[in-house]
């Protein structure tokens, strides 16, 4: 099993931690798909970065969203001038801008710099907390605001998702207003508080949250067993293209046999060990998922209390897509209906392969990861291969959902690639299998 979750954290330059940059992304191989997020911890002070409210008109603003892989993204405009796509994430407590090159352009101001440090705590890479930034999404136009921008972009996201992505979009846009979230529409709507009728939500069934750092966090009831049961504090993230990811320690005392164990990512200190499995169940309220599959991340307590992380997990858009949902910010409040047949079966990969696109316009494809003794890795495909034909169509009829689509199809399926390995022309076929 290879995805990709990448921990880093924020320090001050010259003195001890001041708050920290959670960045989790999962790259879909084997059984999950990418989840890209970033979580600032609560040491920044407003000074720091400041707190602006989105203008909203007319009492509530419609924002479509394309929905690739697990991501939200909107359409944002970036200075006023400049046409860009962001994820959408309710995990992010602030805004990030990957790409360092529009601010040279624009000659934005930034105002403090700050470190970076990767999963061994001592790889460093260096950010900016740049001001006076206007980041406008559909009619939702926001003040002057402050982001932070990463002095290079250390992410594969373009790559995994097939399009330019330029950043997050974080909950200090959005935090002070109601939030709803239609995957089946695609479509977000802002409501200003003072205009949200609770009433109209008698349908839906509703939970008390708890808002740290402007990020919603919702207590579940998970049984790794069937004879144990934990509550644990789950983030709602939509910056997640998983169902859940649960941080674990050894006084869990889970049944690793019976997980795939892999790499789930690498930080910028190195690979990060982990496990995919399902858990007995999840539930939340009335509504239980058995058997779920999910992702898990080994932590030291030590380190989850120095670093004041207070969640156990995070629940990510796998799982929510099957709700509309509706997040009452200023009430600390969720609203949830399902979707009809809610609990189907979760789609997975059962090919191990992770695929990225390359390319000007991203419409190619190669081979990122293999899974070792899965499919794909029997049938004598290799990393870097690069893909000319799937199921004898050429790859420019397909995008990366759609290859992906055919890599989660039933156990048993046959999946055909012509790929180039070199000077070589070869022909590979997959047998589809549950990798569990």
């Amino acid at each position: 099993m290879i995805s990709y979750f990448t921990y880093l954290c924020f320090i001050n330059p010259i003195t001890s931690p001041m708050f920290l940059l959670e960045k989790f992304r999962l790259i879909r191989s084997g059984l999950l798909l990418l989840v890209a997020l970033l979580i600032i911890a609560p040491h920044m002070s407003i000074g720091q970065i400041q707190d602006y409210a989105p203008v909203v008109k007319k009492g509530h603003t419609d924002i479509p969203f394309e929905y690739i892989n697990g991501f939200i993204i909107v359409d944002v405009l970036f200075q006023k001038i400049v046409p860009m796509k962001f994820i959408f994430d309710t995990g992010a407590e602030y805004s990030v801008l990957f790409k360092p090159e529009y601010i040279t352009a624009l000659q934005i101001p930034c105002s403090k710099k700050v470190r970076l440090v990767g999963t061994d705590l001592n790889t460093e890479i260096w950010a900016d907390i740049c001001s006076g930034v206007y980041l406008q999404v559909s009619s939702v136009q926001s003040k002057l605001q402050q982001i932070i921008v990463l002095d290079e972009d250390y992410t594969d996201v373009d790559e995994f998702i097939g399009k330019q992505i330029s950043g997050i979009l974080g909950a200090d846009y959005f935090h002070n207003n109601v939030v709803s979230i239609d995957y089946k529409k695609m479509l977000i709507t802002i409501i200003e508080s003072t205009s949200f009728i609770p009433e109209k939500y008698h349908k839906y069934e509703s939970f008390d949250l708890d808002i740290i750092n402007n990020k919603p966090y919702l207590n579940c009831r998970t049984s790794f067993t069937p004879d144990s049961t934990k509550t644990m504090k789950m983030l709602i993230d939509t910056g997640a293209g998983i169902s859940a990811i649960f941080h674990y320690n050894d006084t869990l005392n889970l049944k690793k046999e019976k997980w795939i164990q892999g790499v789930l990512g690498k930080g910028l200190s190195g690979d990060i060990a982990g496990y995919v499995g399902r858990v007995h169940s999840f539930q939340f309220g009335s509504f239980e998922f058995g058997q779920m599959i999910s992702s898990f991340q080994w932590f030291d307590e030590e380190i989850l209390k120095n670093y004041k992380i207070v969640k156990s997990g995070l629940i990510g858009n796998v799982l929510l897509e099957r709700f509309h949902l509706v997040i009452d910010y200023p009430s600390k409040k969720l609203y949830i209906k399902p979707i009809k047949k809610y609990n189907q079966p979760f789609e997975y990969d059962k090919s191990g392969l992770t695929i990225y696109a390359y390319g000007d316009n991203l419409n190619q494809y190669y081979i990122k990861h293999i899974l070792t003794d899965s499919p794909a890795y029997k049938a004598g495909l290799l990393e870097n291969d690069i893909i000319l034909k799937i199921n004898g169509w050429s790859y420019k009829l397909f995008s990366l959902k759609k290859i992906n689509k055919k890599l989660s199809a039933k156990a048993g399926r046959k999946v055909t690639l012509k790929i180039k390995r070199g000077d070589q022309t070869l022909k590979k076929q997959i047998i589809l299998k549950d990798l569990f």
